[in-house]
């Protein structure tokens, strides 16, 4: 991490390389990298299969999608959820988003932990993580999403405290 006169910069880390048990429950669908536990394998004589071995969220969901832009990005806010988890899932490439423990305060800069999703993975935010949109790593992103949704539904976002972070790859 570097300061810079007006944000600190940071870069982004693969999910894997971080306590990711933090912030939430990462799934590995792929089968490719670090087992993450949680998922059942079946295979047939032309397919194969990963599913969650326990629901991907703790409520009913909605699932959206979303469309951003590539790193660098700035972080100048971020949001929380108190009702519902949210997962995060990448669309044919890699994603990246912020997140910080749950605190009553929006976090500071020190606090911000920037990582990369890559597809075949699924990461689900526990309540109150906070979190910042997701961006596509080197390209222009897309991705789904799942969280309970409903009108008015009590979705925190605020300014991160001290200096913007900057996130590169």
């Amino acid at each position: 991490m570097k300061n810079t006169d007006g944000y600190i910069v940071k870069k982004a880390v693969d999910i894997t390389e971080i306590e990711y048990e933090k912030y939430g429950i990462l799934f590995n669908l792929s089968r490719k990298g670090k087992d993450t536990g949680n998922t059942n394998y079946s295979k047939g004589s032309d397919w194969e299969d990963v599913d969650t071995a326990v629901p991907l969220l703790d409520t009913l969901a909605r699932i959206g999608y979303t469309c951003s832009r590539k790193l660098p990005f700035l972080v100048t806010e971020m949001e929380k959820h108190a009702h519902t988890q949210e997962a995060q899932i990448p669309c044919g490439q890699p994603l990246c988003f912020c997140v910080a423990k749950p605190s009553g305060e929006a976090p500071g800069a020190e606090d911000i932990v920037p990582v990369i999703v890559r597809p075949g993975y699924v990461f689900v935010l526990h309540r109150e993580v906070w979190h910042s949109a997701s961006h596509g790593v080197d390209h222009d992103g897309s991705y789904y999403w799942m969280a309970q949704v409903y009108e008015n539904e009590p979705t925190v976002w605020s300014e991160i405290s001290g200096k913007p972070v900057y996130v590169e790859n």
